[in-house]
């Protein structure tokens, strides 16, 4: 059930009203930027410690219309509404500042904002598409958080993540990597700009971690690792790395800001989930978390015949 003040509440049921949809985007950074569906700007205070919030109409936005059920199925909310550079900009997006923002749908009596909001929908950030500038926000609402799936399925490839059980957290043995990835890390600087997805960095990247540290880090050493900028106009930004071959950097996706030479990063080597890799990259296989010898599907499809080796 919805609460809102006995004066909304008379004003919903009245003949004529004056409504507005508000949605408040609160960044996991603290940053906070509101939108509305009236043409104007309205600056409200919904009581729930953020302040007064200035809920632009600048963007375009529009919501649509909104499903929930009583089956504890997943709601759906989207907002559409074209990209502004002063509220969201493209290269935010792109850098992951909006992932798992907290979203706060409300509606108001624009001409009367003492009568308070009605919480319409509340959740999180979901998938934001982008298509010639105007972008579509998914909301999901508390109930997507029951699609998450518990427990593992038995597989070849490890199921922990890589670093996991040296920080603190309270997990089953079973599903840590047991890796301090602290010692595998180190700094580095760039070099060059090749493109959007690439980057040369300054000479002198190292197998640190490894039972040689004073060696050269050779090539795919960094493959599926991370780089975390540290100065520069992606500061504080961690991005996946794809393949480090010939001395190039490549990612998995573009970088929203252009670096340039000079700017500091951390990195730090990747894992590829393979019993090869923990054994011979890490000399972790004790604490390797999958099941590389049960047989799979392929193998159980196998018909005798030449070369089949089962017949």
């Amino acid at each position: 059930m919805k609460t809102t003040s006995p004066e909304l509440q008379a004003h919903l049921a009245g003949e004529l009203i004056s409504l507005a949809y508000l949605w408040k985007v609160k960044r996991t950074d603290g940053t906070i930027i509101g939108f509305t569906s009236l043409d104007e700007d309205i600056a409200f205070d919904s009581g729930d410690g953020d302040g007064l919030v200035t809920y632009a109409a600048s963007t375009g936005f529009t919501n649509s219309a909104a499903a929930q059920k009583s089956d504890l199925s997943v709601d759906n909310l989207e907002a559409v509404g074209f990209l502004d550079s002063e509220a969201i900009s493209e290269p935010d997006l792109r850098a992951g500042r909006y992932d798992d923002a907290d979203i706060v749908l409300y509606i108001v009596n624009w001409d009367d904002l003492t009568m308070g909001a009605m919480i319409v929908r509340r959740g999180t950030l979901g998938i934001v598409k982008m298509i010639n500038g105007q972008f579509t926000a998914e909301l999901r609402g508390l109930t997507h958080k029951l699609t998450t799936q518990l427990g593992a399925s038995l597989g070849p490839i490890c199921r922990a993540e890589f670093g996991s059980g040296l920080n603190g957290i309270d997990m089953d043995s079973h599903y840590l990597c047991m890796i301090d990835i602290t010692l595998y890390q180190q700094n580095g600087s760039v070099l060059d700009v090749t493109d959007a997805t690439a980057l040369v960095p300054a000479a002198g990247l190292l197998m640190v971690g490894s039972a040689t540290p004073g060696a050269a880090a050779p090539d795919r050493w960094f493959d599926d690792g991370v780089l975390t900028f540290t100065s520069g106009n992606n500061v504080g930004l961690s991005f996946e790395i794809k393949t480090w071959f010939g001395g190039t950097l490549t990612f998995f996706l573009p970088l929203p800001y252009a670096p340039v030479t000079g700017d500091t990063f951390v990195i730090e080597p990747g894992c590829s989930k393979t019993a090869g890799d923990c054994t011979n990259k890490f000399d972790n296989i004790i604490n390797f978390r999958g099941e590389p010898f049960i047989p799979g599907m392929d193998r159980f499809l196998d018909l005798p015949g030449s070369g089949s080796g089962l017949g």
